[in-house]
């Protein structure tokens, strides 16, 4: 990263990035066995995550253990090509919360995406806790985390090819 992001430029790239894509995979954990799932998503208020889905095992780790994470990457060239935001939080289900469905039309990119019957979809909502950043594009892997509305800066050790 050439320059360290004041906060409110983190959170501005940050929320650029995931609304420029849709597609991410998430990660969750149940009975001590992680699982990745890939979804499709939108963004919400303070960078709340809504994610699209007609069921499945993620929806039982939720219940288990409601910690997850959302990677959302451009295509991995390599390790010194990629640009990526990986959210960690907090994720509640329709399951359990069934106005998370009508919270989310709220928010839907257009209306169509929700516009199924309200007994077939099923949302996540995953509320940050801490947002990792990184445009490793230009080569320079410094991660910039979001975290109670901090900035804070991490740099990856660089492994050399030989």
């Amino acid at each position: 990263m050439d320059k360290r992001l004041n906060t409110a430029e983190l959170k501005h790239n940050i929320k650029q990035f995931l609304d420029e894509n849709n597609l991410a995979s998430l990660a969750t954990c149940g009975n001590n066995i992680p699982r990745c799932s890939p979804v499709q998503y939108f963004t919400g208020d303070n960078m709340d995550i809504y994610v699209i889905s007609s069921g499945g095992d993620k929806f039982n780790n939720i219940q288990d253990n409601p910690n997850v994470c959302l990677l959302v990457n451009t295509e991995y060239l390599d390790y010194k090509k990629i640009k990526g935001v990986q959210v960690f939080g907090q994720a509640h289900t329709s399951l359990k919360h069934s106005d998370l469905v009508d919270e989310a039309k709220k928010h839907a990119p257009y209306e169509q995406l929700l516009a199924i019957e309200k007994d077939w979809i099923n949302i996540i909502k995953i509320i940050p806790d801490e947002i990792v950043y990184l445009d490793a594009l230009n080569g320079d892997r410094t991660k910039q985390i979001l975290k109670n509305d901090q900035v804070i800066e991490k740099q990856d050790r660089v492994l050399s090819m030989h």
